[in-house]
């Protein structure tokens, strides 16, 4: 009974979760509290084209090296923004482990602790999500898997 319970739970929710889509405001992005890795907050620009999304230690791992192999201001000189989710992340583990490691990262990211980003945001596993923005809108979602196939996006 249980089992039923949950798994009627979580088709309700996945029904209802309200992804971001083509043609979304952009601005739906800012509904959320970023932090730096030191504990600051940061908010998206507002000349922000592309959104680069990472909800996973292997797709965050694959971002943070590529952009780590890029000079300083590669993010800013194309406009984008690293965003990367780790929410479901247990705290004990977020404190002892991946915030120092984020800390020794020379490019800038925003981290989000906040519950409900992956319900905004669409994901696929595996894949890092990439949201281009043109006029406060999202006009673009695509999703990348290497690092070649991130930086022919992020170049585009």
């Amino acid at each position: 009974m249980c089992r039923l319970f949950l798994f009627f739970s979580l088709c309700f929710s996945a029904l209802n979760a309200d992804f971001l889509h083509v043609d979304s405001p952009s601005a739906r992005l800012s509904d959320f509290v970023y932090k730096t890795p030191n504990d600051g907050v940061v908010k998206i620009p507002k000349d922000v084209k592309i959104v680069i999304a990472s909800f996973e230690k292997e797709t965050g791992a694959l971002v943070n090296s590529y952009l780590q192999s890029q000079d300083t201001a590669y993010l800013s000189e194309h406009q984008a923004v690293f965003i990367a989710d780790i929410s479901k992340m247990p705290s004990v583990i977020t404190t002892m482990f991946a915030i120092p490691k984020l800390k020794k990262y020379k490019h800038p990211i925003h981290i989000n602790y906040s519950e409900g980003f992956d319900t905004v945001v669409p994901a696929k596993e595996d894949m890092v999500t990439l949201l281009f923005v043109e006029n406060a809108k999202i006009k673009e979602i695509r999703y990348a898997a290497t690092k070649d196939e991130l930086k022919a996006a992020i170049e585009k």
